[in-house]
């Protein structure tokens, strides 16, 4: 999983210095703690249950994707980037309030 998740982050990476600007090494650093909080957040989640810890692991991957969206979008002015990164922001906070919904319901 952390191999797939290195590939998405050096993804968006790449595409925003599409727009022609090098992303600033800050934006690297930005990338890489966002990075290390949401993969020990995802291991928190962990549960000897697979679907409750998938949950849980999966709150922590969305909010990870919230987190490096609202880095390039602090960073980048692509507009190809900026719609892709907004769309994501809204489509990952409905399923972090999706899951945590279905936690409530069943994390008892």
């Amino acid at each position: 999983m952390n191999r797939r998740i290195a590939v998405v982050c050096a993804a968006i990476i790449m595409l925003s210095a599409t727009s022609g600007r090098v992303i600033a090494d800050d934006a690297g650093s930005a990338y890489k703690q966002s990075m290390e909080k949401m993969n020990a957040d995802m291991q928190k989640g962990m549960d000897p249950d697979a679907t409750k810890a998938w949950a849980r692991m999966m709150i922590a991957h969305h909010q990870g994707a919230i987190d490096m969206s609202r880095i390039v979008l602090r960073e980048t002015k692509d507009p190809t980037i900026r719609r892709m990164a907004e769309k994501s922001t809204e489509e990952q906070q409905t399923e972090i309030k999706q899951l945590r919904e279905w936690l409530s319901k069943h994390d008892k």
